[in-house]
């Protein structure tokens, strides 16, 4: 179908543009909650977390040894061994006020408080025991085997900032700091809703029926990008029961993604019905991406209601070029990150004259060369699915570009965060 035909029904939108639309246009905003530190994994913090209190508290011994006055040690040798007393013992992490005078030591665990006076630590492996006393065989210095209070972290830094995602450390850190609640940005809650009267869920009707799938997938990407989906299953063309589903949908749920139906035939009444309800704001009639230029937006009862195409390939560029930066913005991240990148060159001249002033989306296979990576194109239409199987991720081709050269620099974008820990275990 002709362009200039296609912009008598579609009216392009950059989709940078229709996610400032929608947030201009909606209520949708960042939520903030509070959980079990425990429990923290992967949320987005949603404060500036302070430490309380130095750590470590006091100054504490770095290995098990004897803690000393260096000043005692300075003459010592295997030769010319240095005798200490044995003072006392320290063998649990418990509040003590022990000291120690000259000539004197004091037997300490790792992570104990050094005792007064004390200004070094020697292990135990350089000792020689005799009886209540030690020999110690080689000189030391002023702080030997300290860590000093504050060393590690000192009162009042700010360790985790608002905006950070939390990672198996951070949560050693907060139970470390006794903080064992915090706040988090909440999760998105998107609905998914199938249209098309030739879509089933039920498998007895696959003889004349097809399997529903693409609520799963998209489902599966919001998942692992911090949503929380919920699929409401498949509703038929018909208006009354699309405008029934959405508004089932947004009850509990803060955006609405219905797949299927918002193309130019009979049956395709999503944008048809939505748009024109009196509840509902026009944010985009088709984005300038391709494939995904079917993608449409409204805002209906001030949420988003994000309408996908049904074909696979558009489909997952729709999820990622408006739904993606509406997740991230609800998270506490930014609206305008999407992906992950890895930069390659490109296998093969690449020409494409098609939707010039679209932004056109390639997907390609990363094969690991040496050190670097070769990115070769998949071909295949928007409803095939294997390109995507296939592929690591896909190119940005830049509005207005028609050709790249073999051997250019191209970052692809990969598709989920599973499939970029597979891309770097790709052998060479």
């Amino acid at each position: 179908m002709p362009n200039n035909f296609l912009k008598i029904f579609f009216q392009y939108v950059a989709p940078e543009d229709a996610v400032e639309r929608i947030l201009g246009s909606s209520d949708i905003c960042p939520r903030i909650e509070v959980i079990d530190s425990l429990e923290s994994l992967g949320r987005v913090i949603a404060e500036d977390i302070p430490s309380p209190f130095s750590i470590p508290k006091e100054d504490v011994s770095h290995f098990d040894g004897y803690a000393v006055k260096s000043s005692d040690t300075v003459n010592a040798s295997t030769v010319n061994p240095v005798k200490l007393k044995i003072a006392g013992r320290i063998e649990s992490i418990i509040e003590h006020d022990l000291s120690i005078g000259d000539k004197e030591a004091v037997y300490v665990v790792t992570g104990v408080k050094i005792p007064r006076n004390a200004d070094a630590v020697i292990p135990v492996e350089r000792t020689r025991l005799i009886g209540d006393y030690i020999e110690i065989l080689e000189p030391c210095k002023k702080g030997d085997n300290i860590t000093f209070k504050g060393a590690d972290i000192a009162e009042g830094d700010i360790i985790l900032k608002k905006g950070s995602i939390i990672r198996p450390q951070d949560i050693k850190y907060l139970l470390e700091i006794r903080k064992f609640k915090i706040k988090v940005y909440a999760k998105p809650r998107i609905s998914l809703i199938a249209v098309g009267d030739e879509l089933t869920e039920n498998l007895d009707e696959l003889t004349h029926k097809k399997l529903e799938t693409s609520t799963k997938l998209v489902a599966n990407y919001i998942k692992e990008l911090g949503g929380i989906p919920k699929i409401m299953g498949v509703v038929p063309d018909d208006p009354e029961h699309i405008i029934k589903a959405v508004k089932n949908s947004l009850e509990d749920s803060d955006i609405c993604v219905t797949i299927g139906g918002i193309s130019l035939g009979v049956r395709d009444l999503c944008w048809r019905t939505l748009s024109k309800h009196p509840e509902s704001i026009p944010i985009a009639r088709g984005l300038r991406i391709q494939p995904g230029r079917a993608t449409s937006i409204v805002v209906f009862s001030k949420k988003p209601v994000v309408m996908l195409p049904g074909h696979v390939q558009s489909t997952i560029c729709g999820t990622i070029y408006i739904l993606i930066p509406l997740i991230y913005y609800m998270s506490g991240l930014s609206a305008r990150k999407i992906l992950p990148t890895i930069p390659a060159e490109i296998g093969e001249d690449i020409v494409v004259k098609e939707y010039k002033s679209f932004k056109r989306i390639r997907f390609v296979k990363l094969v690991k060369q040496k050190e670097k990576f070769i990115a070769n194109l998949l071909m295949g239409d928007s409803s095939m699915l294997s390109p995507i199987l296939k592929s690591d991720g896909f190119i940005e081709i830049p509005e207005g570009v028609e050709r790249i050269e073999k051997g250019s620099h191209v970052d692809v974008h990969i598709l989920s965060w599973s499939q970029l820990l597979q891309t770097f275990l790709k052998e060479s």
